[in-house]
């Protein structure tokens, strides 16, 4: 028979190790991977759990194939036991036979497999089980796999996706049959090491012509279906080719290797279903500064931080002349409207004593806007499913960022609000100022008519013209020295309002850091890690070609 030299060889730790990574490309794909992908991989972990949890000491083979192909003569000439019943011409098989050389330990196994206990048979009473070569061997007779009865297509099928080595009993006029090659052997490619081709009957084929049907029907498992499995000629009339399938039987057995070069080829299968989201390319470790730096900009735009800086520093300069401007200028401020009130921040105004009140939250529009481009630059160059993942971490708390920016301008401001101690000083003496004045003024005008009744008062400082015009020049210094006050006042007020101003943006900017760290930054790179976990669970269960 055709000799077989494998690719790689997968040990047992090896296999699990790779099991172990496709749960992880599972766990990681779940919810955005393809349904089918994530599908198949639980379906695999769950059978190769079953099978690696029980006996491996035992491998299964079935004979697998067609109505009249022979599978259960040959199935009863290895077990040199009429044990399987034969037909010609139509399905007998309805389930599956099993033959077991040492049975101990290999109940479980046959219960998983499905085969009801009527029909499995032990040889241990026959052969000695300590000394068969086969000691270890299930060999299964399957039901026809083109039966017209569709429960026996259905119970070939389930037993085809579970057994160890597969032996496709071939007819030399049907072994060409589509339903086969494509099918079964193409679905299976990758799976030669699992794989046998059994050409049966070769007594009804002429010398001369069995070397052409073999080289066909190795074209056939090479081209059209992608398999390359060995071929051996067997015929249950002449017993051509018993001995040496017994033989290679015994090797599979001995080597018990079969079960997990089984399941290898079968992740191979399976994992070639998360090549497409691999990706390509550097994964960054963290979201580059450039980004980060963008999302804290956009972030602090939305929540107005440079225009609530700017109303701030407006209403202190203006609440700081109605306090220490002079008093006939501070009059005319009181009738302009205030500007916090158009732009709906009146809460920042502080004529009084009371606190902020309220916050104008971000707008999130703008937010999901800044927010999707960062974690498109992040995501470039990654396949359609990070892409989207990225976009969701990014905005995974955007219901969330409008109140806590708006929060956290509302305390920038609310934490640099003052009112100077040096104001209280200067009103008073804006306002002894304006007595002065006043006072003068009065004494200016009791002169002046004093003065013109010719000494009505009788007191020299009235009756006195050179009176008139000391009073005069008084309350004209302190109107001058008045307004110059206001003036100098209010340049103070606006130099503290700018440094007002300064440290509301520097409090706003330092909060929207850390929230843009703790709510965008820290979700995305979890992304960016739970990728660069995908990848290289990815390496570990792809293996080594």
């Amino acid at each position: 028979y055709d000799t077989w030299h494998p690719t790689r060889s997968t040990t047992r730790a090896e296999l699990v190790e790779r099991l172990d990574a496709l749960t992880t490309l599972r766990e990681l794909g779940e919810g955005d991977l393809p349904q089918e992908a994530t599908d198949r991989a639980t379906q695999l972990l769950d059978h190769a759990g079953a099978r690696l949890r029980l006996s491996g000491d035992h491998t299964v083979v079935a004979l697998a194939g067609g109505t009249g192909s022979g599978k259960s003569s040959l199935f009863n000439a290895l077990c040199g036991l009429e044990l399987s019943q034969t037909g010609i011409t139509r399905p007998t098989t309805s389930k599956a036979h099993a033959c077991v050389w040492g049975h101990e330990g290999a109940d479980a196994l046959l219960s998983w497999l499905g085969v009801p206990t009527q029909y499995r048979h032990s040889r241990t009473g026959v052969l000695d089980a300590g000394n068969s070569e086969l000691t270890g061997l299930v060999l299964l007779d399957l039901p026809d796999h083109d039966s017209v009865r569709s429960m026996h297509t259905a119970e070939a099928d389930r037993l085809i996706g579970s057994v160890d080595l597969l032996v496709w009993v071939l007819d030399p006029q049907k072994y060409a049959d589509a339903a086969i090659h494509h099918r079964y052997l193409a679905r299976m490619a990758g799976h030669g090491a699992v794989t046998v081709a059994v050409l049966n009957k070769v007594d009804r084929v002429e010398p001369d012509e069995l070397e052409e049907l073999l080289t066909d029907l190795r074209r056939l498992l090479e081209t059209e279906s992608g398999v390359h499995p060995r071929v051996i000629t067997t015929s249950t009339v002449t017993d051509q080719g018993v001995d040496e399938l017994r033989e290679f039987l015994s090797e599979t057995v001995a080597e018990r290797r079969a079960m997990v070069d089984r399941l290898d080829a079968d992740l191979d299968v399976v994992v070639a279903d998360f090549a497409d989201f691999r990706g390509e390319g550097e994964i960054p470790p963290t979201v580059p500064s450039p980004v980060r730096a963008q999302v804290q900009q956009g972030l602090s735009n939305a929540a107005g931080v440079p225009a609530v800086a700017d109303v701030t520093e407006t209403n202190d300069v203006n609440r700081g002349k109605r306090k220490v401007g002079w008093p006939v200028a501070r009059y005319v401020l009181k009738m302009r409207k205030d500007p916090l009130a158009a732009v709906q921040l009146d809460f920042l105004r502080q004529d009084t004593e009371q606190q902020v009140a309220g916050r104008v939250d971000a707008h999130e529009a703008e937010l999901e806007t800044v927010l999707g481009e960062a974690a498109d630059q992040v995501s470039e160059g990654m396949p359609a499913p990070w892409r989207k993942r990225m976009r969701a971490a990014a905005r995974s708390h955007l219901s969330e960022l409008p109140g806590e920016l708006g929060d956290a301008v509302a305390e920038s401001v609310s934490s640099s609000e003052r009112t100077p101690s040096w104001w209280g000083f200067a009103r008073a003496v804006q306002y002894l100022l304006l007595v002065v004045a006043g006072a003068g003024l009065g004494w200016s005008i009791v002169s002046a008519l004093s003065w013109a009744g010719e000494g009505i008062t009788g007191l020299r400082m009235f009756d006195d013209p050179v009176f008139v015009a000391y009073s005069g020049a008084l309350v004209a210094a302190a109107l001058v020295v008045g307004w110059l006050t206001g003036v100098g006042c209010g340049n103070l007020v606006e130099v503290a309002a700018v440094q007002r101003r300064e440290d509301v943006e520097r409090g706003a900017e330092s909060r929207v850091r850390e929230i843009t760290g703790l709510r965008v930054i820290q979700p995305m790179e979890a992304e960016l890690e739970r990728y660069r976990a995908f990848r290289a669970a990815y390496e570990v269960a792809r293996g080594t070609d």
